[in-house]
């Protein structure tokens, strides 16, 4: 069974230490994938063309999907409109649906550009959440819980509205699921 990783915000292999959450993947019994995002002068709706262009119905069907901060909403989107896969990780979901804009941080969406923010304004978290049916383990860091009101607000209404799902707050952890305490949940909930 494979386990595919999407990356946050303009980042990719790189950026931070995804080959440790892969490695984790690896460990306990997964094929780790990487999923290259070209994030430049696109919007969510290209992004979860992407996604679906590289994984197959069938390899997903048979297996675990991930995704960090942005990535964990193109993960949550791909689910919802393609297939759900054998297990659902959402790590540090971001708070930029539709429902979270009126309260998101206006330097957030100022960040996020006009283009990408009108397709935002199309995303309803209520809506996807209905269409997964996959158990589904969203993660939040403590320190994110406490530093990041928009953040945990969004983590604490995915968990209410997906069945089947459950919440962990990471202890002394940031917006980072490369972080050692992060791994730690991450290979936890792994394991059988």
């Amino acid at each position: 069974m494979r386990a595919f990783l999407i990356p946050g915000a303009f980042e990719d292999l790189k950026s931070r230490n995804y080959k440790a959450v892969l490695k984790v993947y690896k460990e306990a019994g997964y094929e780790p994938k990487f999923v290259t995002i070209d994030w430049k002068y696109k919007t969510i709706d290209d992004w979860v063309a992407q996604v679906k262009a590289e994984i197959s119905e069938d390899d997903l069907k048979n297996s675990l999907l991930s995704g960090f901060s942005w990535g964990s909403m193109i993960a949550l989107a791909v689910v919802a409109n393609y297939t759900n896969p054998k297990k659902l990780f959402l790590f540090s979901l971001s708070p930029y649906f539709a429902e979270d804009l009126p309260h998101t941080k206006k330097a957030w969406l100022r960040w996020s550009g006009k283009k990408r923010l009108a397709a935002f304004k199309q995303l309803y978290m209520n809506q996807l959440a209905a269409k997964i049916d996959c158990p589904t383990t969203i993660f939040i860091g403590d320190e994110e819980v406490s530093k990041y009101i928009d953040m945990k607000r969004r983590a604490q209404e995915a968990h209410r509205r997906i069945k089947n799902s459950r919440l962990i707050i990471v202890p002394k952890a940031r917006h980072d699921p490369t972080g050692p305490n992060y791994l730690v949940a991450i290979r936890q909930s792994l394991a059988p």
